[in-house]
């Protein structure tokens, strides 16, 4: 089940936010949306969530234009984490994970035994199983983050877009996060999370894409994206790179890059 956005443009209250963006999702993969701050990241994710309509250009799933779906059909086959989505009353946990099989139930219905099954499994995979009585105004940042995406994690959905899902979490949970997204992606989900963290987007990521005001300005392996020349030219920074003793590479952002490796760097061009 494909999603893709077909020459995306945004603009909200005379500003840009979106130009020209096309992008081909396909499932089975962690994709990584890098950029500065500002890039239009998380805008880009509400757009392939059907949160927000573009201007011009749309947005489709397995072909079909996202638009056309209605809102209980899209969150049955798009799972959606942001960055500063609250519950806005005291609940426990276990009954905010379930809010994620919501889509899946008819009016006034309960909960059958495989959403009890699903919200289990949500649960074990995120750690938050001992956590499940507790009430969310008790949670630290960290945890009410696993809690959160437990409840993404609930829908089984055939996508989950998530808007920096390891922001809050620490080293441990951060690589238990990731190494997660890209088990759920290995299991044929497509993934899509913005990250901040470049050492953990090279080494986990299939895919990375990177934008740049409201662009994208590269697209590739980590490898082919992620290159000192674009580092520079959209992150302003240079980096150490190295490998691990099993092999596997990884990078580091080390400094400020000069005014001049950053004017050297710098190609205009979108991808």
């Amino acid at each position: 089940m494909s999603l893709c956005a077909h020459a995306v443009d945004l603009t909200i209250d005379g500003r840009a936010l979106l130009s020209g963006v096309g992008l081909a999702l396909e499932p089975g993969r962690l994709v990584g949306l890098v950029g500065p701050n500002g890039a239009g990241k998380t805008t880009l994710l509400r757009v392939l969530a059907g949160l927000l309509p573009p201007v011009k250009g749309g947005v489709t799933l397995d072909g079909a234009p996202l638009d056309r779906l209605s809102r209980e059909a899209r969150a049955r086959r798009i799972a959606a984490l942001f960055q500063g989505a609250g519950v806005g009353w005291p609940m426990r946990v276990r009954e905010i994970v379930a809010l994620g099989r919501l889509p899946h139930r008819r009016a006034f219905a309960g909960f059958s035994d495989a959403d009890a099954a699903a919200i289990a499994r949500a649960m074990a995979a995120t750690g938050i199983t001992d956590l499940a009585e507790r009430l969310e105004p008790t949670l630290s940042s960290g945890e009410r983050m696993r809690v959160l995406l437990a409840r993404a994690l609930a829908v089984e959905a055939a996508w989950l877009l998530a808007d920096e899902p390891i922001t809050a979490l620490d080293p441990a949970h951060q690589l238990d996060a990731m190494a997660l997204l890209r088990d759920i992606a290995r299991g044929g989900t497509g993934v899509v999370a913005v990250l901040h963290d470049l050492t953990l987007a090279a080494r986990c990521c299939d895919r990375i894409v990177v934008m740049e005001a409201g662009r994208i300005v590269a697209d590739g392996r980590p490898a082919d994206a992620l290159t000192d020349a674009r580092l520079a030219a959209t992150f302003g920074v240079t980096v150490r790179r190295g490998q691990a003793p099993d092999g596997t590479p990884y990078i580091l952002p080390w400094a400020r890059a000069t005014a001049k490796e950053t004017r050297d760097a710098a190609d205009p061009r979108p991808v």
